[in-house]
């Protein structure tokens, strides 16, 4: 079990546990919330799994819990499940995330636990901060806990992964949010300064057809992938992803090395829920 440094009450005594289950808890140096931390937490988690570990929780805090899931679900190569729950949560967060660690089938990937509800890593979102609340909007929960036992309400598709090294200068990955009165300059300039651009368009169609000659430029040159309800037009590469999973996304493609090409064809990938091949070695 990794904790973040300080106080984390709900963690401070250990969670009524499963027969035969242990649980070593090790501390998390400093909050989470770059992609060098993820990274550097990946490699504990990955070096725990293969000591001999089942399963691994994990104690996050809940602003940017959601992204940090499933940037280990995409470069976890391990089958050990790993198990997300908030450090403001309750003490049963905490019991229900070790039962969904020992319990949970080899191969699960990441998961966030709250609220005796299982969600899987790639639709699971945060609806609250100072009461950590999760929902999978479009999906639902992936299970739930029930007198400590984890029951699976359905089964993900198989894991979509991105392999590394993750190496060079990280890349510079823009998030945009079209927005009432949009006339695409501010788009124009963060698309000058990006490696990729992730546009998320909740208004849909109309706003992005007009915001579709400003796109058509930094498309040719750069991953520019929309998030939208609708279909976006003239064809352009699009995904179902929260925008900020989107973004961790395009960010760990272009880290591997992925080029252009790649990196839109990997979004198409995730859509039909394939396996990314390996990055291109230097």
């Amino acid at each position: 079990m990794f904790v973040p440094d300080g106080p984390v009450p709900m963690a401070d005594a250990p969670p009524p546990l499963p027969p035969g289950v242990t649980v070593e808890r090790r501390p998390v140096a400093g909050p989470v919330s770059t992609f060098a931390a993820v990274g550097e937490l990946a490699r504990a988690v990955g070096e725990t799994a293969a000591a001999g570990a089942h399963g691994v929780v994990i104690v996050h805090p809940s602003e940017t819990l959601a992204e940090t899931a499933w940037a280990l679900e995409l470069v976890h190569d391990g089958t050990a499940p790993i198990v997300l729950t908030a450090a403001s949560g309750t003490p049963a967060d905490l019991a229900d995330a070790v039962a969904v660690a020992a319990a949970g089938p080899q191969g699960l990937g990441c998961a966030v636990v709250a609220h005796g509800e299982i969600h899987a890593a790639r639709h699971v979102t945060a609806t609250g901060i100072a009461a950590p609340a999760f929902a999978s909007p479009g999906a639902g929960p992936l299970g739930q806990v029930i007198g400590g036992a984890p029951r699976l309400l359905w089964r993900p598709p198989e894991r979509f992964t991105v392999r590394g090294p993750f190496a060079g200068h990280p890349p510079r990955v823009g998030l945009h949010v079209v927005a009432l009165g949009d006339d695409g300059g501010l788009l124009r300039t963060l698309a000058d300064h990006c490696d990729g651009l992730v546009v998320a368009a909740p208004a849909g169609q109309a706003a992005l057809a007009m915001l579709a000659p400003v796109l058509a430029e930094p498309a040719g040159r750069i991953p520019v992938v929309l998030s939208s309800p609708t279909a976006p037009p003239g064809g352009m590469a699009a995904t179902r992803l929260d925008p900020l999973k989107a973004r961790v996304l395009m960010h760990l493609l272009l880290a591997a090395g992925h080029d252009r090409s790649a990196v839109l064809n990997a979004f198409v990938s995730l859509e039909g829920s394939t396996t990314m091949p390996p990055a291109p070695r230097p």
